[in-house]
């Protein structure tokens, strides 16, 4: 009989490496518009535009035909791996186990890499579109703003630059580094329960305010040094994935028998729509 016992441990390893990922070490993969089980080095996702009712000037007038305003993006897929290797006397259930230090650390990693994914398709000064992906989409508008002391003010502009562009009011995110949330803490408005009743508070951080889910980060300085804070609603990013990450156990006679534990991550991200995302910088 076959010895399948790797294919167990590899199986059960990887499904315990997404779950951490997805609900705890990876902070924007449910922020962003999901594509899975991509296939090839590139994908397209298209979008539909606005367009305007007309005026019916009479009883049995022509119909009209109003094409709607077509747009499509391009996003690359990369491959992304990692080994991790478990001394042969070490127990083997610890591969399985989602409280094992190898699975954290794994799932971490992961986690990581998505968030980095992501946020250089926010920041990205080449997102390709069009039809086959031969035009440059215009840049993330940028807002200027100082870290150390963000105010009301700048709350509210960053909403009104969504509001603007009638951007949907649900699944709007705003993220931001530690120091930026250090000093949203100071805003009166934000502290205040006469404005903000999120409970959130009473442990030094805060969940939602202005309509925005916060999400704090340390990944924005490492896409751009001068990055302090995204705003943006959902289906302002795409995050492709081509299947959930390939995972292998393997003994190594050359080092002792040990085990190697491999993985791999194959996505892309692409900005969808410029209207729905701001990109903050100190400054």
């Amino acid at each position: 009989m076959a010895d399948t016992q790797n294919e167990i441990y590899a199986q059960a390893y990887g499904q315990n490496i997404m779950q951490l990922a997805q609900q705890k070490y990876s902070k924007l993969l449910n922020t962003v518009y999901l594509k899975p089980n991509v296939r090839g080095k590139t994908y397209f996702q298209d979008q539909i535009g606005e367009w305007s009712m007309s005026t019916k000037g009479g009883r049995n007038v022509q119909t009209p035909n109003n094409d709607p305003n077509l747009s499509r993006r391009m996003g690359t897929m990369l491959d992304y791996h990692d080994n991790r290797m478990l001394d042969r006397g070490d127990e083997l259930k610890s591969i399985s186990d989602p409280r094992s230090a190898y699975t954290i650390a794994a799932a971490r990693s992961l986690g990581r890499k998505i968030d980095d994914v992501i946020i250089a398709a926010a920041i990205s000064t080449t997102q390709k579109s069009g039809e086959t992906g031969s035009t440059t989409a215009p840049t993330t508008t940028t807002i200027l703003a100082s870290a150390s002391n963000i105010t009301m003010t700048n709350l509210l502009a960053w909403k009104k630059a969504l509001d603007d562009n009638d951007v949907e009011e649900e699944d709007r995110y705003l993220v931001i580094d530690t120091e930026v949330m250090s000093s949203l803490l100071d805003v009166t408005e934000v502290g205040s329960a006469d404005y903000n009743t999120v409970k959130a508070l009473v442990k030094g951080d805060v969940d939602s305010f202005l309509g925005f889910k916060w999400i704090m980060t340390t990944r924005l300085g490492v896409a751009d040094s001068t990055l302090i804070a995204l705003v943006y609603q959902k289906y302002a990013l795409c995050l492709a994935m081509a299947a959930q990450p390939m995972v292998r156990t393997d003994e190594r006679s050359d080092l002792s028998y040990s085990w190697q534990i491999y993985y791999e991550l194959n996505c892309g991200a692409c900005r969808l729509e410029e209207d729905r995302i701001r990109k903050i910088i100190e400054g």
